[in-house]
């Protein structure tokens, strides 16, 4: 039997019909409801991410971070970046996405973006270091706070926009009235989307669902929210495959709200 077989799951991504994260909890035998709280759009100004796809080619950085898959794409491919450009990615599908535009991944971050610092400052000296931070609009000022602080020149650059859109609040309700065994938030903005769709009743709204998070920035979001950090499973590692195990934990775990 599957393990999440009759279990109810919601997620909080941007309701793509292909997203992976949905398919991978169905091939689990769970049922999916998708409270999409989120979309990805381009830049308002294109020229920035242009202009540091160019120089990267160019050799004008020594490192290239990328935290978020979604900023591959527009920087994209890696085929022609020079080889004394280092390239980080801040865990294993953010690293998949990138070899597969053809990017050479040099190191991979085991978790939240300051376990990626210290993996890049481990390999490199960063005193003096040209760095490429491409980003989503609301994505945390970590990189360039402690990589500024290492002594690198920190370029951050907006990749893309991310837009929240708390989902419907009449429909949300109605599904966690009929029984959700766990919710899945997978970005930091998920949660205050959803947050601003079910305050002022928030978090006990959540009920007796399980909260799962796909990794320690957006259990921080969760705990910072009210969310108690006993009832929270987190995935590790962070990622689409470490959330799924962390939605079967937390309702394995009976990691639901105290009635």
């Amino acid at each position: 039997m599957s393990r999440l077989s009759g279990r109810v799951v919601a997620t909080t991504r941007d309701g793509a019909p292909d997203d992976p994260l949905t398919e991978k909890l169905r091939a689990e035998g769970a049922k999916v409801l998708v409270w999409p709280t989120l979309s990805f759009e381009a830049p308002h100004d294109s020229e920035p991410i242009e202009r540091a796809r160019r120089n990267v080619r160019a050799g004008a950085y020594d490192w290239v971070v990328v935290t978020s898959a979604r900023a591959v794409e527009p920087l994209g491919r890696g085929d022609d970046v020079p080889e004394g450009v280092g390239v980080a990615a801040v865990g294993a599908a953010t690293a998949s996405v990138l070899r597969g535009w053809g990017w050479r991944v040099d190191v991979t971050g085991t978790s939240d973006a300051r376990a990626l610092i210290e993996a890049v400052s481990d390999e490199a000296v960063l005193d003096g270091a040209r760095v490429l931070f491409p980003a989503g609009s609301l994505a945390g000022d970590t990189i360039e706070e402690e990589m500024t602080s290492l002594g690198a020149c920190v370029d951050r650059v907006e990749a893309y926009r991310t837009v929240a859109r708390p989902p419907e609040r009449r429909s949300v309700r109605a599904d966690l009235g009929r029984g959700v065994d766990a919710v899945a938030f997978a970005s930091p903005s998920a949660v205050r989307a959803l947050v601003a769709t079910l305050s002022p009743e928030w978090p006990g709204a959540l009920g007796r669902a399980g909260v799962a998070a796909i990794g320690p920035s957006t259990t921080r979001t969760l705990t910072d929210s009210g969310v108690d950090e006993g009832r929270i499973a987190t995935a590790v590692p962070p990622g689409l495959d470490g959330l799924v195990d962390a939605c079967v934990s937390c309702i394995e775990q009976g990691k639901g709200a105290v009635s």
